[in-house]
């Protein structure tokens, strides 16, 4: 990958504007998601059983790859864990 392509997406600052939301968003990630049971919000936990939540996720990671490759990646590992982790954390042993 040629780094000065990096940034041209469109315009220079839309370039930068995707640029710096996937380092944010895998940031969160490295953070927050690759520990085992986060410690979520309640409403996060609450909405994990509505079925049209984890259709919006997925809608939301269709867009952010639709504008932006490395944004729909890392929404993609981000909604990843937390439905893994919600998946595990509220089934039965």
């Amino acid at each position: 990958m040629n780094i000065g392509n990096l940034f041209t997406a469109g315009t220079r600052e839309e370039g930068w504007l995707r640029t710096a939301t996937a380092t944010l968003l895998l940031v969160y990630v490295a953070l927050y998601s690759t520990v085992f049971e986060v410690h979520y919000p309640r409403h996060l936990v609450e909405l994990y059983k509505q079925p049209y939540w984890r259709l919006a996720l997925v809608g939301l990671v269709g867009l952010g790859t639709w504008w932006c490759p490395r944004v729909g990646i890392a929404l993609g590992l981000i909604v990843f864990f937390y439905l893994n982790d919600m998946d595990t954390l509220s089934s039965r042993i």
